[in-house]
């Protein structure tokens, strides 16, 4: 790291006032400059000792913003060396709201940019139709996205919806609009509940083509059903996302039984 990014990382300041904890607002400080490409794969973080004196924190506070950020991956020690900047891994939670791809990583700060594949219509498949209700002479919109963060190419994801829900979406640029945003800011069908499911296969030559990976190299395969007010599905897709850059994190509850308090 040079002396330049160290004195514009000094400049930054930890309000003493927020009611925001030292080590969360140092631990977003780092995260940023690692989000930003300031700091890229290999650089060295400066030692627990000088971002002490940078930010007038105690070491246990760097210490806890930088276990975080190792436990996010977005860092890595190594012993006697120091803390390095490692290949992030994108987190994807899956709790119970039913969000899209594009808000769960852009709530974490990163860019998402989208290259459209294939747009257009098609007879349903008979998987499709399944998930979906259809007859055999449905039609279903066919897109088809090529999903990257920090310029690397992480999902490849295929969505069919029934044409005659969704008339005049060929025409949208899905290039800068969200799939979910659409559903819900153009045709008032936010979504209210997704059934998905996830296992690991090997890429074959199609997907590692676009995602840059050898020919089967392991990835994750997921399906998804996603349905909106009343009940009535959607939208079904599949998708492969490279699983060296990606983290799922779920989130349950308990249902606490009627009379408990």
């Amino acid at each position: 790291m040079t002396s330049n990014h160290n004195d514009r990382l000094g400049a930054a300041e930890i309000d003493k006032s927020s009611p925001l904890p030292y080590h969360y607002q140092l631990r977003e400080i780092l995260r940023a400059e690692i989000i930003a490409e300031r700091w890229r794969r290999g650089d060295q973080l400066p030692s627990e000792h000088q971002l002490c004196d940078m930010f007038q924190v105690s070491r246990t506070t760097v210490r806890e913003a930088l276990d975080a950020l190792v436990n996010e991956g977005l860092l890595t020690r190594e012993k006697g060396l120091g803390t390095f900047v490692t290949d992030p891994k994108f987190i994807e939670t899956w709790t119970g709201s039913a969000i899209g791809y594009s808000d769960s990583i852009t709530q974490q700060g990163y860019l998402i940019e989208t290259k459209v594949l294939q747009l257009g219509t098609m007879p349903a498949p008979v998987r499709v139709r399944q998930e979906l209700n259809l007859q055999a002479n449905e039609n279903v919109v066919f897109l088809k996205r090529l999903r990257y963060i920090m310029k690397q190419p992480i999902l490849i994801v295929s969505s069919y919806m029934p044409v005659k829900t969704f008339p005049g979406m060929t025409e949208i640029d899905f290039t800068v609009k969200s799939l979910y945003q659409t559903f819900r800011l153009d045709y008032n069908l936010p979504v209210t509940r997704v059934k998905r499911s996830i296992e690991a296969i090997a890429a074959d030559e199609d997907v590692a083509g676009h995602l840059e990976l050898p020919v089967g190299f392991p990835i994750m395969y997921i399906e998804n059903t996603a349905y909106s007010n009343g009940g009535a599905p959607i939208e079904y897709y599949n998708a492969w996302r490279r699983g060296d850059k990606s983290r799922f994190e779920f989130e349950y509850s308990q249902p606490q039984p009627s009379g408990e308090r």
